[in-house]
C-alpha cells in the first residue's frame, strides 16, 4: 500500500499515419491502473485511418486534434502546453507499455522522493510484430552520462511537469532527438531515479522515423554530444563515456538475471555485436 498521494500523469502521443500500431498503442495507456491519467493525441493529418481509431476511443482520450503540424517535436510542444497533470511523459503511436502498472509503479517512486524529477526503467526493442530483438538498459542515467550519450530510453522515461516548464519544453527544432536534447537539459542539476523494471517497447520497423531518417538521427545526435565540448579531447570523452553506458548496460543486465527478473531478450541493444546482428538478421537500418 502506498503512504503517499500518487500524482498525475499527462501522456502525449504523437502520430501520423501509424493505424497499423495506433490502437496497441492507445489501449496500453487506457489500460493503465491505479493513477489518473490525462491522454492527450496530437495527430498530424493522418489519411490511413488513424483518425477512425482515434474517435472510436476519444471518451477515453481528454484532447485531441488531427491537422497538419510543423513535426512531431511541435506536435510533443503543442500537447505538453495543454498538459495539466504533476508528471509528463510521451509514448509514440507505434511504441507501447508492456504493463497496466508501469505509470502506478512510476507515480509511487515519484511519491516516496520528492527530490527526484526524473523516473526511468528499462525498454524492449521490438520487431513490426512484436518480436523482442533488443534490452536497452542503463544502469546510471545521469546529467555527466547525457552531456555524451542518450542515456535514457524516451518511452520509459517520466519527469515533473515543473522542470519541463523550467527548462523551456521540447525544442521543435530538433526533427528526431528531441528526446535527447529535452533530457540533456532536464538531467542538469536534478535527480533521476531508475525502476529495474521492463516498462514499455520501443517498435523498429521499416516506416518509422529511426529507420527513414537515420541519417538525421546521427547528425542531431552528434550536434548534442558536442553541446558540452569541442575538440579531440571532448571526441575521447564521448567514446569513453559511451563505453560505460554499454558496461554498465551489461552489468544491469547481468544483475536483473541475478535477481531472477525475466528479460524479453538477452541481446543487449548496447552492445554493437549484438545490435549488429539484429540489424541484419531484420534488415533494419537504426
Amino acid at each position: 500500500m502506498y503512504t503517499h498521494a500518487l500524482p498525475t500523469f499527462s501522456i502525449v502521443t504523437p502520430s501520423y499515419n501509424q493505424a497499423a500500431f495506433l490502437e496497441q498503442t492507445l489501449e496500453s495507456i487506457h489500460n493503465q491502473r491505479g493513477v489518473n491519467v490525462e491522454h492527450i493525441v496530437m495527430d498530424g493529418g493522418s489519411t490511413d485511418g488513424s483518425v477512425e481509431i482515434i474517435t472510436a476511443r476519444e471518451k477515453q482520450i481528454a484532447y485531441w486534434q488531427s491537422a497538419s503540424d510543423g513535426g512531431q517535436a511541435q506536435a510533443l510542444r503543442d500537447g505538453f502546453a495543454r498538459a495539466t497533470g504533476d508528471i509528463l511523459g510521451w509514448l509514440n503511436s507505434d511504441d507501447y507499455y508492456l504493463s497496466p502498472t508501469v505509470l502506478q509503479e512510476t507515480a509511487a517512486v515519484f511519491a516516496q522522493h520528492p527530490d527526484v524529477d526524473i523516473v526511468t526503467s528499462d525498454v524492449v526493442l521490438v520487431s513490426e510484430t512484436g518480436e523482442p530483438l533488443l534490452m536497452d538498459m542503463v544502469l546510471r542515467p545521469d546529467h555527466f552520462r547525457m552531456r555524451y550519450c542518450m542515456a535514457m530510453p524516451q518511452q520509459s522515461t517520466f519527469w515533473r511537469r515543473s522542470a519541463y516548464e523550467a527548462v523551456g519544453g521540447i525544442n521543435p527544432a530538433f526533427a528526431h532527438c528531441m528526446d535527447f536534447d529535452l533530457f540533456q537539459r532536464l538531467s542538469e542539476g536534478r535527480s533521476i531515479k531508475r525502476i529495474p523494471m521492463v516498462a514499455a517497447a520501443f517498435r523498429i520497423h521499416q516506416s518509422g522515423k529511426t529507420t527513414v531518417q537515420a541519417d538525421v538521427q546521427l547528425n542531431e545526435a552528434g550536434q548534442l554530444q558536442h553541446r558540452y565540448g569541442q575538440g579531440v579531447g571532448h571526441w575521447f570523452a564521448i567514446k569513453a563515456v559511451t563505453m560505460l553506458v554499454r558496461l554498465e548496460s551489461t552489468v544491469a543486465e547481468i544483475g536483473a538475471l541475478l535477481s531472477g527478473r525475466s528479460l524479453p531478450t538477452l541481446f543487449n541493444a548496447r552492445l554493437e555485436p549484438m545490435r549488429g546482428y539484429i540489424k541484419r538478421k531484420h534488415h533494419l537500418v537504426f
